[in-house]
């Protein structure tokens, strides 16, 4: 049963000094949904604006958080379904339709996209993390020794791939928040929040699969919708992104893992970068024939990645990716077919003063 999602499903997007993007994602979203709430944290968003026409703007009296926001708005939901969204997500062709059907199809009260990091579709994000990861070990790799203890690079590498052969909708124990079609019916009959709020920031989308899976329910990735993810563009909060993560996580395992979790496997990795410098401009790679992608992550242990294939003789960023990059260091690596790294590069982009971005 195919239900229409102008009827059944409200956007919640939660604004956190993202106010340009919120706006644009708006206008990409608007004809296809019943209705669209913003819970503005930063209260940057005049609900008066062209922009922000047709649009529920609820500003607290202060940041309340991610979780919170969301469960604000799904309070005031007449619709079934929410469609949560970051202000830097754009859903790609027919994406909630798709969606919404998995749901309908498999009484999947929570269904999530894969995610490309640019409007290209070439670089493809890596499943959510979640915490810890030796609990998707033995999902990822299979056929090994119970004894051995996966290398946590060769672990990232293996969920990536498995996570991207997909073809059809499959069970996922983890789904970023930044893009979920949540039931709200099914929540309300279950009496269950969306979100804990203890989470303010981080987390609360691992916590809430996690719940899910407790009462046996597993979420569900769609293979075949497809969303954008300009990841790491949210504005910094005051106490930092690294904080606010740190002081989650605390809250997540002493919730799941009272007597102490578990350790995670071992990361190994080793690596020669060759430093490209600070760079205005996009570099280009001179790529070896037997590279056959080529991986880009902020940390030099490549434990999240995005990957993009690879055409030799040479690789460079498109100017639409290379303007949405954060300023900040990058570090990237090409694999062979086998998986086998090849080359590695850091850089810094650095975006000229005055220049536009």
């Amino acid at each position: 049963m195919d239900l229409s999602a102008q009827q059944e499903v409200t956007a919640v997007i939660v604004n956190y000094g993202n106010c340009n993007d919120t706006a644009e994602l708006i206008s990409t979203i608007k004809d296809q949904i019943n209705s669209i709430i913003v819970i503005d944290n930063s209260n940057d968003i005049d609900p008066a604006s062209a922009e922000f026409e047709n649009t529920t703007v609820i500003t607290p009296s202060e940041n309340i958080g991610f979780g919170a926001a969301v469960n604000l708005a799904a309070e005031q939901t007449q619709t079934r379904w929410l469609l949560i969204l970051n202000p830097d997500v754009r859903l790609q062709d027919n994406c909630l339709q798709l969606l919404l059907n998995a749901s309908c199809q498999l009484n999947a009260p929570l269904c999530g996209p894969r995610f490309f990091w640019d409007d290209g579709c070439t670089l493809q994000l890596p499943p959510a993390l979640g915490h810890p990861l030796w609990l998707l070990s033995d999902r990822h790799i299979p056929n090994k020794n119970p004894t051995d203890s996966p290398d946590l690079g060769t672990l990232a590498i293996a969920r990536h791939v498995r996570f991207w052969k997909e073809t059809a909708p499959f069970s996922e124990p983890v789904l970023s928040g930044a893009c979920l079609l949540v039931d709200n019916q099914w929540f309300r009959q279950h009496k269950m929040p969306v979100f804990d709020e203890d989470f303010f920031l981080y987390y609360e989308d691992t916590d809430l699969c996690g719940r899910l899976m407790r009462k046996g329910v597993m979420p569900v990735c769609v293979a075949e919708a497809k969303a954008v993810h300009y990841w790491n563009q949210s504005a910094e909060p005051p106490e930092s992104k690294a904080s606010l993560m740190s002081a989650s996580e605390k809250i997540f395992l002493k919730k799941y893992f009272p007597n102490g979790p578990p350790p995670l496997p071992r990361s190994t990795q080793q690596a020669e970068f060759t430093d490209l410098g600070k760079m205005s401009s996009a570099p280009e790679l001179l790529i070896s024939d037997d590279a056959t992608h080529l991986d880009i992550g902020v940390q030099d242990d490549f434990i999240v990645f995005a990957r993009a294939e690879l055409k030799p003789p040479a690789f460079t960023f498109t100017q639409p990716m290379w303007q949405r990059l954060r300023d900040g260091g990058y570090y990237l690596r090409t694999v062979d077919q086998s998986g086998q790294s090849l080359n590695f590069w850091q850089f810094e982009k650095q975006t000229p003063e005055g220049a536009l971005t």
